[in-house]
């Protein structure tokens, strides 16, 4: 289908991703499954230009998902831009595509007539099936039909609001047919204009009834929502079908009970996105030319006993414009990475953010290979004595690049309720997943370790364990693979979010363009208690240097402070700060909108694991806070 300019790319991974459904102004349709991506259908030089445009180099990513799918993931793909409507063929353009949509949901019905008909997956806007064209009527009268109206004058179907999906990502028109006659009359075959979708002044969905004019059968949408409705009252289990990858890549063998949804509900899609930071030496010039499968191939081509002939790596070495030396010690390094890739089970997510910790502590890159990557250490002792107590480190990262996968996605539930039986992105898996990299700068604190252990007593431990509790629960009852909680990570979560919340009053970006990055450890081995906060938007540098400009020792500490000060006073105050429980699942204690929360693409919790009792103290505990001393000096 055309492409849309309501659609930006930076949209085409989160929020509007494979399979999910996107409400425009005048249309419902859906992204298309990667095996129509404008890459996959170019051949040739459009393709490779294609690639070119779009691919996204990170090594260690592709390496983590490479084992974790278990299969080769060579490289990213962004989605691409859409051609220049006017250029009038004066500049060349088969680098841009655009993005492949089917509709959906197939079922529509006339504002006018509020006749039910079914449109093709593939209809073009403009279409004449996308207009009106009923003969009929649903009662009598004396107006003209839809068929009667002249075709420039005839009403544009609506997309129906209900659709029925499965936890495991499936998504099916709602069955209106079958709802209408489940009490009566199932033999009924209705006829294209046979069904009417109208609402009457009953409340809620009793007034939203499908009724057949051929036999008089008719039936509110009411129950229609409860879970076990598909089963219990048309007895009917997940028919497996996938839109997004065509009308014929149904899965038969799904053994989910389907559940009616709303289109744009927020359960109608909850994507799978891995995200990382790119860190040497995956970000070096020659180890991300190393990363692309064109060059790599080439480079091993030519295998001799296992070994590649110097002669090779010489000339390919001086076509790529680097060193022969340090050329051929990053190509056997890099064999020697893809022979540990095959050993390995499984890549958690902590030991994944374990070296990026050990990069922000790092050595600087050399000068020449700060595009990706940049960072300056800061002295401890010019932010001051009282920063120095509760901070070892401090390390403006001038320089990151971020890079955002999508992996999949599930229906009603988040993905990690589903066992990692996502949905499928293609049809034909891929060497390669859809994604976006942000550029942008950050600032990393590390807690320091001394202070940390000498303020986590046994109180400490137990309004922490309440929490532990509550998330338990919540788990269990959500099917979730069970999680420890420390006292140290709602410290530095709920701490992240003040922060965060004053650098927006101060550094010139808005509170959604910002981000938090967790860096804390729950196992028994190296330690980590540090948070990057960095620039999340999707600007073309993100580099404004307005955030690294408040990590510097004559700006940080007082926006800390302050952040402190506002944190301890809440406008909801007494409610919140004695609060036992809020948010979802009471898995929130002292933290709301008024003093903790953030927009929820800047939270990594979902706005959970808050509690500001651990950061600033109580009025009945002062000393539960770790900043506590800092305050009252």
């Amino acid at each position: 289908m055309a492409g849309r300019a309501e659609f930006r790319k930076s949209q085409g991974v989160v929020p509007f991703g494979v399979g999910a459904i996107i409400d425009f102004p005048d249309d419902s349709l859906m992204m298309a499954g990667l095996d129509a991506w404008p890459v996959e259908l170019a051949t040739g030089n459009a393709k490779s230009r294609l690639l070119n445009a779009s691919r996204i180099i990170d090594g260690r990513l592709a390496r983590r998902l490479s084992v974790n799918l278990g299969r080769k993931i060579d490289f990213f793909l962004s989605p691409t831009d859409a051609p220049e409507p006017f250029s009038f063929g004066l500049q060349q353009q088969d680098d841009k595509g655009y993005m492949p949509f089917v509709r959906f949901p197939n079922w529509h019905f006339c504002p006018r007539c509020r006749v039910l008909t079914k449109v093709p997956w593939n209809a073009q806007i403009g279409d004449a099936s996308l207009r009106c064209s009923n003969p009929g009527r649903r009662v009598e009268g004396t107006a003209k039909t839809c068929a009667q109206v002249h075709k420039n004058r005839r009403a544009r179907l609506a997309p129906v609001r209900f659709v029925v999906a499965c936890k495991h990502g499936h998504l099916s028109d709602f069955p209106w047919n079958s709802w209408a006659h489940h009490k009566k009359n199932a033999g009924c075959v209705p006829g294209p204009s046979d069904l009417y979708l109208y609402s009457t002044p009953a409340a809620g969905l009793a007034g939203v009834v499908v009724h057949c004019v051929k036999c008089g059968s008719k039936n509110s949408l009411a129950g229609a929502f409860q879970k076990d409705a598909m089963q219990r009252v048309l007895g009917e289990l997940c028919a497996g079908e996938r839109p997004w990858l065509g009308p014929d890549a149904a899965q038969l063998s799904c053994p989910s009970v389907p559940q009616t949804i709303q289109r744009g509900a927020s359960n109608a899609y909850f994507a799978k996105v891995i995200s990382s930071i790119l860190i040497p030496p995956y970000s070096l010039q020659l180890r991300q030319a190393l990363d692309r499968p064109d060059i790599w191939d080439v480079v091993t081509s030519v295998r001799v006993d296992g070994k590649i002939p110097d002669a090779l790596l010489k000339v390919q070495a001086r076509n790529l414009g680097f060193e022969e030396d340090v050329f051929k010690r990053a190509v056997y390094e890099r064999l020697d990475d893809e022979g540990v890739t095959v050993s390995e089970t499984h890549v958690t997510e902590e030991s994944y953010r374990r070296d990026e910790f050990r990069a922000f502590l790092g050595a600087r890159p050399p000068k020449d290979e700060r595009l990706d990557y940049d960072k300056l250490d800061k002295s401890i002792p010019a932010y001051g004595d009282w920063f120095a107590r509760v901070f070892d480190r401090v390390v403006l990262v001038t320089k990151l690049r971020e890079t955002r996968v999508l992996t999949g996605f599930s229906r009603i539930v988040p993905p990690e309720a589903v066992d990692g039986a996502v949905a499928d992105l293609a049809v034909r898996p891929k060497p390669w997943l859809p994604a976006s990299e942000v550029r942008g700068e950050g600032i990393f604190l590390v807690f320091s370790a001394t202070a940390l252990a000498r303020w986590e007593n046994e109180d400490i431990k137990k309004r922490s364990a309440l929490l532990q509790r509550r998330l338990d629960l919540h788990r269990h009852n959500r099917d979730f693979d069970s999680r420890k909680l420390s006292p140290a990570l709602v410290l530095i979560h709920t701490f992240a979010h003040l922060l965060i919340r004053q650098l927006a009053f101060e550094s010139g970006y808005d509170s959604s363009d910002l981000r938090e990055r967790l860096y804390v450890s729950t196992s028994v081995g190296e330690q980590m208690h540090g948070v990057l906060v960095y620039t999340a938007s999707g600007d073309a540098e993100g580099t404004l240097g307005g955030l690294v400009r408040q990590g510097e020792p004559s700006r940080l500490p007082n926006t800390t402070r302050a952040a402190l000060e506002n944190a301890s006073m809440c406008s909801s105050d007494p409610l919140c700060a004695e609060s036992t429980g809020q948010g979802v699942n009471s898995l929130n204690l002292a933290c709301c909108h008024a003093c903790g929360l953030l927009p929820e693409t800047s939270c990594e919790e979902g706005n959970l694991l808050l509690d500001r009792g651990l950061v600033v103290g109580t009025p009945e505990a002062p000393a539960l806070g770790y900043f506590r001393e800092i305050l009252d000096s």
